[in-house]
């Protein structure tokens, strides 16, 4: 091989690297799951279960244990936001499902609130 066609090479290996690096660690957006989580949480969810998971005049606390792990599924978690939930508990009315999200939108959203509802923090 080549000198020219050697750093031709590192070139695009090099490049295709950094357009890696640039897509999981953008200045603007979130870079790790549970952040992506909570943006997601925040975008859809938090304006009837509050910022802080606590719920609030439009829909229950998430923090409750009903709503923990030990009681809801991450598969039935993932059902509610999917298709929504007929009003059950409360008198908030039925929560409205969510057909736009991904699976992994999803599965980042509820990797936020497991994480809230065991009292962990992100940063």
């Amino acid at each position: 091989m080549g000198v020219r066609h050697g750093r031709v090479v590192l070139a695009v290996v090099a490049t295709a690297a950094m357009g890696s690096l640039a897509a999981g660690c953008s200045a603007d957006g979130p870079t790790t799951a549970l952040e992506r989580g909570e943006r997601i949480y925040q975008a859809n969810c938090a304006q009837c279960h509050a910022a802080d998971l606590a719920g609030n005049d439009r829909g229950p606390s998430l923090l409750s244990p009903i709503y923990g792990p030990e009681q809801l599924s991450d598969a039935d978690f993932a059902d509610a936001v999917r298709n929504g939930v007929p009003e059950q508990r409360w008198e908030f009315g039925p929560m409205p499902g969510n057909g736009a999200l991904s699976d992994e939108q999803i599965d980042a959203m509820s990797m936020f609130v497991r994480a809230r509802q065991a009292g962990d923090r992100p940063d």
